[in-house]
């Protein structure tokens, strides 16, 4: 007998240990996630069918029952909910071996697991305010209304709204159905505390304030002051304060003088390199001390200025951290004096001068100037478009893109975006130039190297330089441009124009340089390190000929052999009939 239970016992752990090598990796026969089988599956198939019965239930309604059976709705994906998957599928497979075994035998059940959301906490108080709406009574915060010769109290009114920590905890798992709990609300700020505040109001307003520094005094009326006036909530209650900006602009009529503008570092190039000229803290009126001591020393008519410090944008030590201490490459172009294009390129220069790229960042040239426009100081002048010169307001500009593009391709930094111009313009290098216009196309490079750099532009009359400071860090490029082939004449384009005298022709655009393709290379190194290798090609079209031509000369009707027509005598006019006479 005892060998036969001995038997039994070790065909039970036998089978147990069989049974419990299948299951393992993977969830409880019978397991459930919000209601999904996911029995008998691994974790990351669980994963995937819950995501999907997950993703259809956000769009499943959501009943809402309010106190008398009134019905609202709602559905997940309008409160943003999102599903705790991972949580979810992490609690089914807590269950033991043992509780795996007896449930793949039938002797028990799988965990049943349910499925929790996370709810945009923002989607969940405007579905609140909602059902506020629809089953609630409004309830209302006392307030203090200012007007010009009265402060007038409005009391708070106590209402009823729905439980907001119920709701919330209800659609934790999208259920079809939810009962709404309405509950009384209390206002957050009471009858008493606005009270309370109207005195402090009254009080500021019972004269006129003075601010006073040094030999200087600005003077608040009490009709200034009402102007001035804010009351927020504030930790359950109603906080006085005045408005910072206009009790700045108030202030700094009489006081503005002892302010001191910050000044930023700045970089001085010289030959020796580039040092940083230190920054200099600046002081302004600290205008929120200013507006507390107002309205909590009431007893006080005549209130201290305070200052606070005015820190520059750039710091000494920031600027030092840049590493900007060397000329790294340079590019110049030329063109002739006294044009309207020089104007642009010279309020281009304005413009971008002293930019600085710092590590990683990139430099696009349409956002460093912004549109070109009259009232940014740029004038008509010529550009390319559609294969003719037109005047357009920025023309020019394209001469500053190439000036640009030339520094960063020997500084070596990314170049993220260029063009070349449609037809060659001989004073740019062959193929390595670029243009810009408003809307595209793009001058963008990016400095990937890690130090800062600082772009000095300057155009004189008769040409523009680019200069990029940086380090060196053991920078070098080198580039090779080929021989220009597969060159195309260029034509003579006519078109119509109904304008001219017939048979007459005038030449809008004369015959320029031939189109031809050119290729150029660049290899930039780091030290003994060739860190790019890049070839580019660039197409020009022809500068072609264009000619505007009259319409066509129509011949004497002799020429044509037409007889002469005979002249048609026009007719009487018919006499009309008398109006008829107006009642």
């Amino acid at each position: 007998m005892a060998a036969i239970v001995a038997v039994l016992a070790l065909l039970s752990a036998a089978a147990f240990g069989a049974i419990a090598l299948l299951e393992r990796g993977s969830l409880a026969r019978g397991a459930t996630i919000g209601g999904v089988d996911v029995g008998g599956m691994s974790e990351a198939e669980a994963r995937a069918v819950v995501a999907r019965a997950a993703a259809a239930r956000l769009d499943r309604p959501i009943r809402l029952v309010g106190p008398a059976g009134e019905l609202a709705a709602a559905t997940g994906r309008e409160i943003r909910a999102r599903p705790f998957l991972d949580d979810a599928v992490a609690r089914a497979a807590e269950e033991g071996t043992l509780e795996r075994v007896l449930a793949r035998v039938g002797l028990r059940e799988g965990p049943h697991v349910d499925l929790a959301y996370r709810l945009g906490p923002v989607a969940v108080a405007r579905l609140a305010d909602r059902l506020d709406g629809r089953f609630g009574d409004p309830w209302r915060d006392a307030r203090v209304d200012l007007a010009r010769q009265s402060i007038r109290v409005v009391a708070a009114r106590p209402g009823s709204g729905v439980d907001r920590h119920a709701l919330r905890r209800g659609l934790r798992t999208l259920p079809s159905r939810i009962e709404l709990r309405i509950v009384p609300v209390r206002p957050v700020v009471s009858t008493a505390e606005a009270e309370a505040a109207a005195a402090r109001i009254e009080r500021l307003l019972d004269g006129p304030r003075r601010v006073r520094f040094a030999d200087a005094e600005a003077t608040l009326t009490p009709r200034r002051l009402r102007d001035l006036v804010r009351t927020d909530r504030a930790d359950g209650g109603l906080a006085v304060s005045l408005d910072p900006a206009g009790l700045g602009a108030s202030l700094r009529l009489r006081l503005g003088r002892y302010e001191v503008a910050p000044r930023d570092a700045t970089f001085a190039v010289g030959a020796s390199g580039v040092e940083v000229v230190p920054s200099r803290p600046g002081r302004k009126l600290d205008v929120e001390r200013i507006g507390r001591s107002l309205v909590s020393n009431l007893t006080s008519t005549t209130h201290l200025a305070r200052f606070e410090p005015s820190l520059p944008a750039l710091t000494t030590e920031d600027a030092e951290k840049l590493d900007i201490r060397e000329l790294v490459s340079e590019f110049t172009t030329y063109y002739s004096c006294c044009q309207p294009r020089v104007t642009n390129i010279q309020r281009a220069a304005q413009l971008l001068d002293g930019a600085i790229v710092r590590p990683g960042a990139s430099f696009s040239l349409n956002e460093a100037l912004g549109k070109r426009t009259v009232e940014k100081g740029f004038v008509a002048a010529p550009q390319i478009f559609d294969g003719r010169l037109e005047d357009a307001v920025g023309g020019g500009i394209s001469q500053v893109a190439t000036t640009l593009y030339n520094a960063a391709f020997f500084a070596g930094v990314k170049l993220v975006a260029h063009q070349a111009h449609q037809f060659y313009i001989s004073r740019y290098p062959m193929g390595r130039e670029a243009t810009v216009s408003w809307g595209g196309p793009e001058l963008i490079f990016r400095n990937d190297w890690p130090a800062a750099i600082l772009v000095k532009v300057s155009a004189s009359d008769t040409g523009i330089t680019v200069r990029f400071y940086s380090r060196r860090l053991g920078r070098r490029v080198e580039t090779v441009t080929g021989e220009p082939y597969a060159y195309v004449p260029p034509r003579t384009i006519r078109t119509l124009n109904a304008a001219l005298p017939p048979g007459t022709t005038s030449t809008v655009q004369s015959a320029g340089e031939s189109g031809f393709t050119v290729q150029y290379t660049r290899q930039v190194w780091r030290g003994t390190e060739r860190v790019k290798d890049e070839r580019y090609t660039v197409r020009y079209d022809p500068q072609n000929a264009i000619v505007e031509v009259g319409p066509r000369r129509r011949p004497a009707p002799e020429a044509r052999g037409d007889p002469t027509p005979t002249p048609t005598p026009t007719p009487k006019p018919k006499p009309k009939p008398p109006k008829a006479a107006a009642d």
